[in-house]
């Protein structure tokens, strides 16, 4: 089918708010549908699927802590003028799905395989069924692209192709080193305080910290805040006790099981990320025979770098998914 879309015509820094309003909105109107499945649990998991008519594969976008859809409208919008579906489910405890604690700000999780698990629920209830003779790609950014490693490992045949963007294979814990965060979580478990926010993290406040915040666009980084603002499921800001437990012990059991993946990945590393470790990414790659792509002055966010590195960013990734065509 005919691109409409190439990286000469994104959208920049200065023209991005007028083309999210002019471009973006009305094509969310026409074409987001969204809906609910059953989770791995029976819990209620939101998603939002965009179908193109002529549409050349279908794109999965596993997404981040603390984040929601609104973050990937400009991504998404992208994939379609590029021809390809999109479908995008809110991991469990953020946006609109189930939520395991009542404060909405917080990210909690009782067990991280449970979002692998929802995954599989979501291809086999709404993504196959809507796409049953497409190839089905998988994107996924930092704590999503962890998600779509172990996906990758624990249930094969899916998806053709992956890229894991700043996948979270080793969190940055400032100062205290691994052993002492496992420690505290599992104390804080046993007092049955799980849900309490890890140290250092706290609820929404709607304070502007975008030089603090893993994203070099100031105008992306305004669109995200005004919608956390106007939305109280979109300000999830802190993870718990409980939720950095099976974080922690999913990292390493996701390195180890690296080698079980088949399909061609390609992941990408940011250099200026204090998000995630980049030894986590490199030994993953390793194990799994993968190359890493690296953006040495992107913060972790790199779909929200300078216009010069999205554009070579998306470049990268179009010209991936269209080597999975041939």
């Amino acid at each position: 089918m005919e691109k409409k879309m190439n990286t000469n015509n994104m959208f920049g820094e200065d023209d991005f708010a007028r083309k999210m309003d002019e471009l973006v909105k009305p094509f969310q109107k026409a074409h987001y549908l969204s809906g609910d499945f059953p989770g791995c649990d029976f819990q209620k998991i939101h998603y939002t699927q965009i179908i193109h008519p002529q549409a050349r594969a279908a794109i999965v976008i596993s997404h981040g802590f603390c984040e929601f859809i609104g973050k990937y409208d400009e991504m998404i919008y992208y994939f379609y003028q590029m021809g390809y579906s999109v479908f995008f489910p809110e991991h469990r405890g953020h946006g609109f799905s189930y939520r395991s604690t009542e404060d909405l700000d917080k990210v909690d999780a009782i067990r991280f395989y449970d979002y692998v698990d929802d995954l599989k629920c979501f291809l086999d209830m709404v993504v196959r069924p809507n796409c049953p003779n497409l190839p089905l790609y998988l994107y996924g950014h930092s704590m999503g692209g962890a998600i779509a490693a172990a996906f990758l490992e624990e249930y094969p045949g899916y998806f053709k192709a992956a890229i894991l963007s700043s996948p979270m294979m080793q969190m940055t814990l400032g100062k205290f080193p691994e052993w002492a965060v496992r420690l505290l979580a599992a104390y804080k478990l046993f007092r049955k305080k799980g849900e309490d926010y890890i140290m250092g993290s706290h609820g929404f406040d709607g304070i502007d910290i975008f030089e603090k915040s893993s994203s070099l666009s100031r105008a992306r980084y305004e669109y995200v805040m005004d919608m956390r603002r106007a939305v109280k499921q979109y300000r999830t800001y802190g993870g718990t006790y409980r939720w950095i437990a099976t974080s922690l012990r999913a990292q390493k059991k996701i390195i180890k099981k690296a080698g079980r993946i088949q399909i061609p990945v390609l992941l990408f590393q940011a250099g200026l990320d204090y998000k995630v470790q980049p030894r986590g990414q490199e030994k993953f790659a390793q194990r799994a025979q993968i190359a890493i792509h690296r953006y040495p002055q992107s913060k972790h966010e790199i779909f929200n770098a300078t216009t010069e590195m999205r554009k070579q960013y998306y470049d990268e990734i179009f010209r991936f998914w269209e080597q999975q065509e041939n």
